[in-house]
């Protein structure tokens, strides 16, 4: 498995994390809300470190073909 297929596994699952935290019916509790504004974080920099390695991926791959 490359490593923009595990980001994308790791987008996915913290997507889906995020989105059933912020469901949860004890989001008012401070240690809770620390949690998802972590998860919140986490996300950001994951999704812009794929974006980097799929630009980077087809910038190579366009100078291969030419």
């Amino acid at each position: 498995m490359n490593t923009i297929r595990e980001l994308e596994i790791i987008k996915a699952a913290l997507e889906g994390d995020i989105i059933a935290q912020k469901n949860n019916d004890k989001l008012e509790h401070p240690a809770f809300q620390s949690w998802l504004e972590d998860s919140e974080k986490v996300l950001r920099k994951v999704s812009k470190k794929l974006y980097e390695m799929k630009a980077r991926k087809k910038l190579l791959s366009g100078l291969k073909t030419k």
